[in-house]
């Protein structure tokens, strides 16, 4: 994911280090398919849910969610929508975009986060990026806890574009983290990415 920081020490030294434009780091130049491990932690569950899939997205503000365990479901947040595809029963939902939907929260911020595109997340949230020799994270913090439907959200990766690790607290205690690898990225992608629409639209 091509990403230029600006540094504000030499590097080696251990200590952290501050960009002063957070998005530089995570804006795609071109699209991008992950990997990704999902892991549920929730207060009903004796054990974790764990799902698996890829995870497409592209400078234009697509974000693919493709779930192939446990079962194959499509979610996809464009700039203007929000598609739902199961499957195994057929059942679609299409929601336009934006919508005051907590269910749709979570894939739409993960939608900002891996394009790049802050601005509407700082509307909502406070936003920390610190990055060291290792790697790199950002963290949000919500500007009204009491009506936010995370209490906390943190992004982390490591320098050569390869890891990231999402984790989002809600504010009853459930967390997720989402484990992502890079597994291919260029213009080819695009294809993929408009197979995935027309299959979540039913065209």
């Amino acid at each position: 994911m091509g990403r230029i920081v600006l540094w504000c020490c030499l590097l080696g030294w251990g200590a952290a280090l501050w960009a002063a434009d957070p998005a530089s780091r995570l804006k795609l130049s071109e699209p991008v398919q992950m990997r990704y491990r999902e892991t549920r932690r929730l207060a009903l569950l004796s054990q974790p849910w764990q799902g698996t899939g890829y995870l497409l997205a592209d400078p234009a503000g697509t974000l693919v969610k493709l779930q192939l365990s446990p079962r194959r479901v499509i979610m996809i947040a464009t700039p203007d929508r929000l598609l739902y595809y199961d499957a195994s029963t057929g059942e679609r939902h299409r929601v336009s975009l934006p919508a005051p939907l907590p269910q749709a929260e979570g894939i739409v911020l993960l939608q900002h986060l891996l394009g790049g595109d802050l601005e509407p997340v700082r509307r909502d949230y406070r936003i920390g990026f610190q990055e060291d020799g290792r790697g790199w994270k950002l963290k949000l913090v919500p500007k009204t806890p009491d009506s936010a439907a995370f209490k906390e959200v943190s992004l982390s990766g490591d320098l050569e574009g390869r890891r990231q690790a999402l984790e989002m607290t809600e504010r009853d205690g459930d967390t997720t983290i989402t484990e992502m690898t890079l597994d291919d990225r260029g213009a080819g992608l695009a294809y993929t990415i408009a197979r995935l629409l027309r299959e979540a639209a039913g065209e």
